[in-house]
């Protein structure tokens, strides 16, 4: 289990990370004690602040964090912590706290409204971070046996819980209710894409060993320039020209993956420069062809749209490797071309965006038309 936690809670903290091997599960602890550093954290402003919907956001917040922290395949959680605890003045209003734990299906809240004039600040803390302590628990699965008792008064203080959950990530992405969907490791990642990786982009009908290779090469490529890197398929649920994909196919391109313990993000980005934008800072690995309608000015409306498109990806901060493959020609000959062999405008080549996969480290000239025909062939 890894959690990232976003909270005001500063005795949970403390507990949090005086546990021996602490860093093992914990990536980060963030405090937003200000009303500045809270909309800093969140990225929107907000106008309430010790409210279940701010913690809610907070862990949200928390979740994507991890997931950018954190190695593809790992389990992770945010919590989101917020309150409003005695002051050194007279509140006119509730003193109160809120937790949520988000695990990216499932967001568990929980609220507290505390019997004012019964402790002193440091009481209510405490109070408060055992209550997150337990919201961690129960997001990693412990028992209720196992909690903490966290000292409500018996007469007029109860928590309550609330749960919501996701019934179809997939479908959610559907409906553009997510950006992102990850598979890995058993895990199912939702909303939470990680930049600075390197993605294997295609509709994988089917994943084969082209694809495998062709990602591990870009893997050795990038970590020769910038040492470890991390690689990642990734599909598109849409098509500009053909819509979305249904459901059901959705499942059955993602189900080699699953049995392979291979990882795959799911988008609705089409477009590179979509991609880009979502997954910023990144590596994109694609074949010879796609790279060749890449920087095909008829398929951004024109040479200029082409340009600014494709500076965008490189003020993302992304790049592109592309493998190259055997072309048949005219004349019947074939010749295994790379990108250096495609014309490209100036414009375009100093943007520094494309970069090719040595024929030595990958070269595989099977194709999904070619596997796809020959299936077709054998089930006939």
């Amino acid at each position: 289990m890894t959690a990232a936690t976003t909270c005001h809670f500063f005795q949970g903290v403390t507990w949090l990370l005086t546990v021996p091997g602490a860093s093992r599960t914990v990536l980060e602890a963030r405090v937003p004690y200000a009303q500045s550093a809270l909309q800093d954290a969140l990225k929107f402003p907000t106008a309430s602040y010790a409210t279940a919907g701010t913690a809610v956001d907070m862990a949200k917040a928390a979740y994507k964090q991890a997931a950018q922290l954190s190695e593809i395949g790992t389990s992770i959680i945010g919590i989101g912590c917020t309150c409003a605890l005695m002051t050194d003045r007279v509140k006119k209003g509730d003193h109160k706290a809120f937790v949520a734990a988000h695990t990216g299906i499932t967001t568990h809240t929980y609220s507290l409204q505390l019997t004012k004039g019964k402790r002193d600040r440091l009481g209510e803390d405490a109070v408060a971070s055992k209550l997150m302590l337990n919201a961690l628990a129960a997001a990693c699965g412990m028992p209720t046996d196992s909690h903490t008792d966290i000292g409500l008064l018996p007469d007029s203080e109860h928590v309550q819980e609330e749960v919501t959950e996701m019934a179809d990530p997939v479908k959610a992405l559907l409906e553009g209710k997510v950006q992102t969907v990850e598979f890995s490791n058993g895990n199912v990642v939702v909303d939470a894409p990680r930049s600075s990786r390197v993605y294997m982009a295609g509709s994988f009908n089917p994943l084969h060993d082209g694809h495998r290779g062709m990602l591990a090469a870009a893997l050795e490529t990038r970590q020769a320039e910038q040492g470890r890197s991390e690689g990642c398929y990734e599909m598109s649920v849409g098509n500009a020209d053909k819509g979305m994909l249904p459901i059901d196919e959705i499942k059955k391109r993602v189900q080699p993956f699953v049995d392979e313990n291979l990882p795959i993000v799911l988008t609705q980005a089409p477009l590179y420069p979509d991609k880009a934008e979502i997954f910023r800072n990144s590596t994109f690995v694609l074949g010879y062809d796609t790279a060749v309608r890449l920087v095909m000015p008829k398929y951004y409306g024109g040479h200029d749209g082409m340009l600014l498109q494709l500076a965008s990806m490189s003020f993302a901060g992304c790049s592109v490797v592309v493998a190259g493959r055997a072309v048949t020609e005219d004349n019947g000959s074939s010749s295994f071309k790379m990108f250096e062999d495609v014309e490209v405008p100036e414009a375009i080549s100093n943007l520094g965006l494309f970069t090719s996969i040595p024929e030595k480290l990958f070269r595989n000239d099977i194709s999904s038309t070619q596997l796809r025909a020959k299936l077709a062939e054998q089930q006939s």
